[in-house]
């Protein structure tokens, strides 16, 4: 490799390490966007519906399109209100010693259960302090700071909004605009990229609400078995949840057990609390495995054309890079870079430059 060359390659690399900072440093703003990509995707049809049917003008039937879009959202929150409401309440009035004294107690009860039986190998949790030392005032630690988020959470959706109004509205226009700045010879080309990227996103964000629902039908069959109450709206959020990989699963499950044992604190029974937790974590292992084995590679393998094993790889790159953010936009973003990447570059000429 002469200098010329390793000057080129330090600039590449310069220039990926720098725009990496950059999106590292307005994820915030690119989360919006992306957001506001998928509502886009959502609501076109519906807008195209009003202006095709009724023969309405385009500020017109966005207008529409986005109040219809606000009016389902907001039938959703209001459904979910007084349920968190009810959830404050009772985290308020948690007292979190009696709670401590609870658990000990059933914890006593055990042991003395198995000393009986004389198995010594619970001398280890007899001597442990361990559940002493756990801080129960979590709980409504966790929910205070969930409080704490609603403004900054307000200004996200207002954003959201907007920037879907204008894709809504303009989209096409901004499409066509940005087409016509590139060569009359790669036109086609990126045309050909943008239907496949839509429709191949279009297929992604079907199979996840899919996947969603199934979820939500799964949790709430559980949920009821197990008597909680509030099982729709739990199941609802818990299967939302889902659409973060890996970690929006964990978070479910501990949502789920918290929401449990703060629905009914007046008639606690901590030894049926940790009996329904386990029954609890059992189905939901259960609903898991149906969908990490079933629904996921149905939707990852066949929507997106895309090996579970280069899936995996993209979205944990992408959390380690990003975070919680990442985990979200690895997919439809990496779709979008492979159909850009096949379109326009030859991989057999580009090995070819590199083993030289």
């Amino acid at each position: 490799m002469n200098s010329k060359e390793l000057v080129k390659s330090v600039v590449i690399l310069s220039f990926l390490g720098l725009l990496t900072w950059v999106l590292f440093k307005i994820k915030l703003g690119l989360l919006y966007i992306f957001i506001a990509l998928i509502l886009t995707l959502i609501v076109n049809p519906l807008n195209k519906f009003f202006k095709y049917r009724f023969k309405i003008n385009n500020t017109l039937s966005s207008l529409l399109s986005i109040s219809i879009l606000i009016s389902f959202f907001s039938l959703i929150i209001g459904l979910f209100i007084p349920i968190l409401s009810k959830q404050g309440k009772n985290l308020s009035l948690l007292n979190t010693n009696e709670f401590k004294e609870k658990f000990e107690s059933t914890k006593e009860s055990i042991l003395n259960y198995f000393e009986s039986q004389n198995i010594s190998l619970l001398d280890f949790f007899t001597d442990s302090n361990l559940i002493s030392e756990i801080d129960f005032s979590f709980i409504t630690k966790l929910f205070n700071s969930i409080i704490s988020q609603i403004g900054s959470l307000s200004i996200g959706v207002l954003s959201v909004l907007f920037i879907t109004f204008f894709l809504i509205k303009d989209g096409n226009s901004i499409f066509k605009y940005s087409l016509s700045k590139f060569p009359s010879n790669q036109r086609k080309k990126l045309l050909q990229s943008f239907l496949k990227i839509e429709n191949l996103l279009t297929r992604y964000f079907s199979g996840v609400l899919i996947q969603i629902s199934i979820l939500f039908i799964f949790y709430f069959l559980l949920l009821s078995i197990l008597g909680i109450e509030n099982s729709l709206a739990i199941a609802f959020i818990c299967a939302v949840l889902n659409i973060i990989p890996y970690i929006g699963p964990l978070i479910s499950i501990v949502l789920m057990i918290i929401l449990a044992v703060t629905n009914n604190l007046d008639a606690f029974n901590f030894t049926e609390f940790l009996i329904n937790s386990i029954w609890l974590f059992s189905g939901f292992v259960f609903i898991q495995f149906i969908d990490n084995f079933l629904l996921q590679p149905y939707i990852f393998s066949s929507s997106i054309k895309s090996h579970p094993l280069e899936v995996f790889v993209i979205i944990i790159f992408s959390g380690l890079l990003f975070g919680v953010f990442g985990l979200i936009i690895a997919i439809p973003l990496y779709t979008t870079f492979k159909v850009i990447y096949n379109s326009f570059f030859d991989t057999r000429k580009i090995l070819s430059t590199l083993l030289k």
